[in-house]
């Protein structure tokens, strides 16, 4: 039961959570009230994790048991991933401390422990302390957030302005939104903004890559398990989705979800509930869906590996990034600011007249993440102020000159990276699409349209 303790005459007390599993400590909310606390007291993690969520709270107290301490030490750990932010503090009943395991665990998760007998002078000093520096933390998060607004996606063109303008009205939608585009464009980047413009800004950002989970552990991944739901299940897990309730849930690579798994996804999408993996109980979640593919889902519908009604169910908002090579008059803006970015701040580089100019007719197949990751090897190569096309890694079969047939170029050229690619690899696609900055999935894509026979 959630003890909330007020006082309208005291406008200036500051919220403290106080996570007590076996009510060992009770005295602690009324010596923290005589110092102008307010204590908030919660007995089970649910609790603790609603009031973090719907308090502004910067600092907690754990009250470590003298027997079963590892339930408070894995509520607390749970938590800080939920709010890490949060400065916790911990009140030990055992002492002196003995445990290994114990010590280290004190060292981890909190930024001071204490005794008893308390010296509550030295605790309320502490806790004061705490409190300050977490808001100190989370009024600069906020200017730095203010800062990257603006910064996040980079551009002059009129394409990335109408991309920005688009982002910004879908973000005050508390709706689903779809982004598509090729690989490397940015897609993660568009739900960062849209989530930081939105009303759940304040609200955790969970990012989840569905092509990087192995089908397995995907269901549990998003939705949790109770403990002893399965061999290895030592302990309750709170999966990707319900950890997102009051944010944003960031689904990339949607196009990868397992078939069977898009049922059960589609199925929270019409009651934001969700059931644990050997639980009973529903749960509800408030958040809200952002998803991400590379894929093109109307084909994927069509071939029968993307459920229809789940495709109409996300397709509320739909946003497509485009690829870099659409947009070239900013590739100049774009590889100074990474140049910046990477290079030491008592060394200027800049780009040389052949290193720009290979870039500007380069068709950038891995998009803005190729620019980057392109810049930051030539800022570790460079011999001198200039970068080189040579450093950047473009040579004479990476340039191509604009021709009228842009779309057999294009194919011309993905054929010819995409050989190199898979020669170099000895035929092993995943490590062929590693060396080129894409998925799998994109890749097989590419043989196929560039009529590659494996």
């Amino acid at each position: 039961m959630i003890m909330k303790q007020q006082n309208s005459k005291r406008v200036s007390q500051r919220p403290v959570l106080i996570l007590d599993l076996d009510n060992d400590f009770p005295s602690i909310a009324t010596e923290l009230i005589q110092q102008n606390w307010l204590p908030m007291t919660t007995s089970t993690f649910r609790q603790s994790m609603h009031v973090i969520q719907q308090t502004n709270i910067n600092v907690a107290i754990a009250i470590i048991p003298t027997n079963k301490h590892k339930n408070t030490f894995d509520a607390v750990s749970k938590l800080q991933k939920i709010a890490p932010n949060v400065k916790w503090l911990a009140i030990a009943m055992q002492y002196p401390i003995t445990s290994l395991d114990y010590s280290q665990k004190l060292s981890t998760y909190f930024a001071d422990y204490f005794h008893c007998p308390i010296d509550w002078m030295l605790f309320v000093h502490t806790l004061g302390h705490s409190w300050g520096m977490t808001k100190v933390q989370k009024e600069t998060s906020k200017e730095q957030l203010s800062n990257a607004q603006s910064h996040i996606m980079f551009g002059r063109s009129k394409l990335i302005k109408d991309l920005k303008l688009k982002l910004t009205k879908f973000a005050r939608a508390d709706c689903s939104v779809l982004i598509s585009g090729e690989t490397g464009t940015g897609k993660g980047l568009c739900a960062q903004l849209i989530h930081s413009l939105s009303e759940r800004k304040d609200g955790p950002l969970v990012t989840v890559n569905c092509g990087a989970l192995p089908a397995s552990l995907i269901h549990s991944e998003l939705f949790g398990y109770e403990k002893g739901a399965f061999t290895g299940a030592e302990s309750q897990y709170i999966g990707h989705i319900e950890r997102a309730d009051k944010g944003t849930l960031f689904l990339d690579e949607i196009g990868d979800l397992p078939l069977e798994l898009q049922v059960n996804l589609l199925k929270f999408l019409d009651d934001y509930t969700i059931e644990r993996v050997g639980g009973n109980q529903p749960i509800q979640v408030d958040c809200r869906i952002i998803l991400a593919s590379n894929v093109d889902l109307e084909n994927a519908v069509a071939e029968g590996k993307f459920r229809e009604d789940l495709y109409h169910r996300l397709n509320i908002l739909r946003i497509h990034v485009p690829s870099l090579r659409k947009y070239r008059e900013d590739i100049e803006l774009l590889a100074r600011e990474y140049i910046e970015q990477y290079s030491h701040p008592d060394r200027k580089l800049h780009l040389s007249n052949s290193a720009l100019q290979s870039m500007l007719v380069y068709d950038w197949p891995g998009n803005v993440r190729e620019l980057k990751n392109r810049i930051l090897r030539a800022v570790v190569m460079a011999e001198a102020d200039q970068i080189t096309a040579t450093e950047l890694g473009i040579n004479a079969k990476s340039n191509f000159k604009p021709v009228a047939n842009l779309a057999k170029q294009r194919v011309e050229i993905d054929t010819e990276l995409l050989l190199d690619a898979i020669k170099q690899n000895n035929h092993n696609i995943s490590a062929a699409s590693k060396q080129l900055n894409i998925s799998r999935t994109t890749c097989y894509r590419l043989i196929k349209k560039c009529k590659i026979k494996l």
